[in-house]
């Protein structure tokens, strides 16, 4: 693939996006980017094929350029997994940081019903979307349909969660800068990868499925770059560039002589990764959920609006087990026998006007 390809391909990508943020073709992308992107949506469509289309063109318009930098793209590698490590902590810490200022159980997911219904939690992370998508609402007047930004959370995360606006350009320098001197099939990989983590950061954050797989990607690239490419380059039968890889791992080899021990541990890093990450967030979710009893939490209830004599009138008639006010926050006990889902989408609707936000306590049992 030369420069004129990586171009082309980049023109078609942002061709792409342009039409879905523009017409209803992403119903028919949907069905393929729904188990990429966890829960697809026009927003996350236009952004993962622009992502994918800026860094062909850029690929396209400065490879011979970035050659002459003195870092190897290893290097530039390892410090975007470096700065996508601290976007990743900071908005788990805070998630915890935000529900201590509230007063709200740190494993329970907060909602927003109003003006824009939006959620976030440990397991699924919208701190940075928020930033992100309040800067956007103040950009675009006129947001198109299916394009949820998330902002409402915004006067409810700490301020320090602005610094994705100066994050998020940095890690997309660096990841574009870790392309240099790649072939073809880790390039590709790598460009995908990034995508995915840059995605994951804003909407989901460790857990999810964006950036669980774009971190599994970076990683093959970084342990396993050469295996990688080899691999594809004799299941495509390409001559030219099998030649260029059989030099490079002459040189490889050269320079790093290894153990066959250390050699295969390496190879197995990305793999140990991927289930270590999968392994915390079902312990995560398993271990942090309640089978008893769904634990509701209203942060300045509007008491006019909710009839506490009658409280599962109120709530169109889900079953309310017990219920408790004090601090200007009404605690409500609910039965545990609904899905989480439908409940958490549920209660969003007959809350509205009844509370500025309120809290879901997990039970991941139910979704089984």
């Amino acid at each position: 693939m030369n420069i004129n390809r990586y171009l082309l391909f980049g023109l078609i990508f942002i061709a792409v996006a342009i039409c879905l943020l523009l017409t209803d073709l992403d119903q028919y992308i949907r069905p393929f980017a729904y188990f990429i992107l966890m829960g697809s949506s026009k927003g996350k469509d236009v952004v993962f094929f622009g992502l994918i289309a800026s860094f062909f063109i850029l690929q396209g318009l400065f490879s011979k350029k970035i050659k002459n930098f003195t870092k190897s793209g290893n290097y530039y590698l390892k410090l975007t997994i470096f700065v996508t490590a601290l976007s990743i902590i900071l908005p788990l810490s805070l998630e915890v940081i935000s529900r201590l200022n509230l007063g709200l159980d740190i494993f329970t997911t907060f909602i927003i019903p109003e003006p824009n219904y939006a959620t976030t939690s440990l397991l699924h992370s919208h701190v940075f979307k928020s930033i992100v998508g309040n800067v956007i609402s103040s950009i675009m007047t006129n947001i198109p349909f299916g394009i949820h930004t998330g902002s409402s959370l915004t006067p409810y995360v700490p301020g320090i969660a602005r610094v994705i606006i100066i994050i998020l350009p940095v890690l997309f320098v660096t990841s574009f800068l870790s392309l240099k001197d790649r072939l073809v099939p880790s390039k590709i990989l790598l460009i995908f990868s990034l995508t995915c983590t840059l995605i994951g950061i804003v909407d989901g954050n460790l857990f999810a499925i964006p950036t669980i797989i774009g971190i599994y990607g970076i990683l093959i690239v970084l342990f396993d770059e050469m295996y990688f490419d080899y691999i594809f380059l004799r299941l495509f039968k390409n001559k030219k560039m099998l030649n260029c890889f059989i030099e490079r791992n002459k040189k490889y080899q050269l320079k790093k002589k290894k153990s066959k021990f250390k050699a295969i541990f390496k190879r197995f890093v990305p793999h140990l990764i991927l289930i270590s990450i999968i392994l915390l967030r079902l312990t995560l979710s398993f271990t942090c959920t309640n089978q008893e009893y769904y634990e509701v939490d209203l942060i300045e209830p509007n008491l006019d609006n909710l009839n506490l004599n009658n409280l599962s009138s109120s709530l169109d008639g889900l079953e309310v087990k017990s219920f408790s006010y004090e601090d200007n926050k009404l605690k409500i006990r609910l039965d545990s026998n609904y899905n989480e889902d439908d409940l958490r989408n549920k209660l969003a609707k007959v809350l509205s006007n009844k509370t500025k936000g309120f809290s879901l306590s997990w039970n991941s049992f139910s979704l089984l």
